[in-house]
């Protein structure tokens, strides 16, 4: 009979439950956001910096919950997390305003994703190396 230390974690389904999770995340920054916008606090010249900054909040947060399971390989799992998230924001949104629109500037949402998440992977892997 095996422990369950012996027992590799899916990484897949890791992956599938980070972009799940910060997708979530997402949504409840841009509705924020959105209550922010409706009392003024802020013009709509930030939204292109708000955006930005919730995708790249949400990649990070993808990659360290995907990155927390992964045994090894942090940065890759943490830039398939970053990308992963995008993808499932993507859909998730497309769905939300009723149609399927894409542009090249989804692939720059998407490798800002991924290096995010990349670079959480490295930050996470150097802090256990430390320890």
């Amino acid at each position: 009979m095996k422990n369950s230390k012996d027992k590799k974690p899916n990484m897949w389904l890791a992956l599938l439950r980070a972009a799940l999770t910060a997708s979530a995340l997402s949504v409840l920054l841009i509705v924020i956001f959105a209550f922010v916008l409706q009392k003024r606090w802020l013009g709509l010249e930030s939204v292109r910096y708000i955006n930005a900054g919730v995708k790249v909040l949400s990649a990070v947060a993808a990659a360290f919950i995907a990155v927390r399971t992964a045994s090894s390989r942090a940065p890759l799992w943490g830039a398939l997390a970053g990308g992963a998230y995008m993808l499932m924001a993507f859909i998730i949104f497309s769905v939300l305003s009723g149609g399927f629109s894409p542009e090249l500037g989804l692939l720059t949402d998407l490798a800002m994703c991924v290096f995010a998440g990349a670079a959480t992977g490295i930050l996470v892997n150097l802090r256990r190396t430390k320890r």
